[in-house]
């Protein structure tokens, strides 16, 4: 299930940039940072860069178990009970840009050593 979740995801990346000629600022700066984990789950804070065209962000994991999402209009997000892959400590999460017109602008996927 986690297969297809990323296969979905990696399908998701390059339909935005092959499909889209017309793009504004990328996500170019993403940041996260591990505030603590205890073995189990873990709480992230993702930051980005600030993208003028960018009305809304959906940010979540999908190495998590159930997977999590969040929805913002910032340029920040921490996510909870966020979880590896099981026999690891790899963790993997997106960001996805949306314009006024809930289109993609661009996404990015992340993998996030929690430890």
């Amino acid at each position: 299930m986690k297969v297809i979740a990323s296969l979905g995801l990696l399908i998701l990346v390059a339909s935005v940039f092959l499909g889209n000629p017309a793009f504004a600022e990328l996500l170019d700066n993403i940041q996260t940072s591990v505030l603590n984990y205890d073995g189990n789950s873990a709480t992230v804070k993702i930051t980005w860069n600030h993208d003028d065209q960018a009305t809304n962000y959906k940010i979540g994991c999908v190495s998590c178990n159930p997977n999590t999402e969040k929805f913002t209009t910032g340029d920040s997000v921490t996510l909870n009970n966020v979880t590896p892959f099981p026999n690891s400590s790899n963790a993997m999460l997106y960001v996805i840009t949306y314009d006024s017109e809930n289109k993609i602008i661009s996404a990015k996927q992340l993998i996030v050593n929690l430890n």
